[in-house]
């Protein structure tokens, strides 16, 4: 039978594995260019000097707050406003025009200094990011949950190992038959 010791010392050899994996993938994730970044200027950056980008093709972000015309607000309070031409036009994933308050995507070209002539329009309800949020934070949970009533933290062992079950949670009938 091997020895505890050996035991400990090859979970200690993967986890130091593991930590210089991710490390690497850290760095080498530093190096490479990001595949989701996009390649269009967004509203961070445009927002702050809007007259750099006049004539290139831009991606703003932000929440409707005139419907006629369509104008944005990049920013929370009401900063960074741009006139969306062809807005309602060209709305990909809604059935009806804009409304106030919908969270739009805008891609097009930057006219002047407020204005965007719109190629393509997205929307999100923001209820869509609160449920994902709820029902990731309740997987977590439930997961959490679980794991801690199955397991445990061994410090002997430096290990989780399984909880001892208090006793047998199968039902049984009069005559020691198990039910289904």
């Amino acid at each position: 039978m091997p020895s505890p010791l050996a035991g400990q010392r090859s979970r200690l050899l993967a986890a130091v594995v593991l930590v210089a994996l991710v490390a690497g993938c850290l760095v080498w994730a530093g190096t490479t260019p990001d595949p989701l970044e996009s390649q269009y200027p967004d509203e961070t950056s445009v927002t702050p000097s809007p007259e750099a980008y006049v004539g290139e093709q831009v991606v703003l972000g932000g929440f409707v707050v005139e419907t006629d015309p369509v104008v944005i607000a990049t920013r929370a309070s009401g900063y960074g406003r741009f006139t969306l031409v062809g807005a309602n036009d060209e709305l990909q994933n809604a059935d009806g025009p804009l409304t106030m308050g919908d969270q739009v995507t805008a891609f097009g070209t930057l006219e002047d200094e407020s204005t965007l002539v719109v190629e393509r329009t997205t929307t999100r309800e923001s209820s869509e990011t609160a449920y994902m949020l709820l029902a990731s934070a309740v997987g977590g949970l439930w997961v959490a949950g679980r794991f801690l009533r199955g397991w445990r933290f061994d410090r002997t062992t430096l290990a989780f190992v399984p909880r001892e079950q208090s006793g047998d949670h199968s039902s049984h009938d009069s005559d020691g038959d198990r039910r289904a």
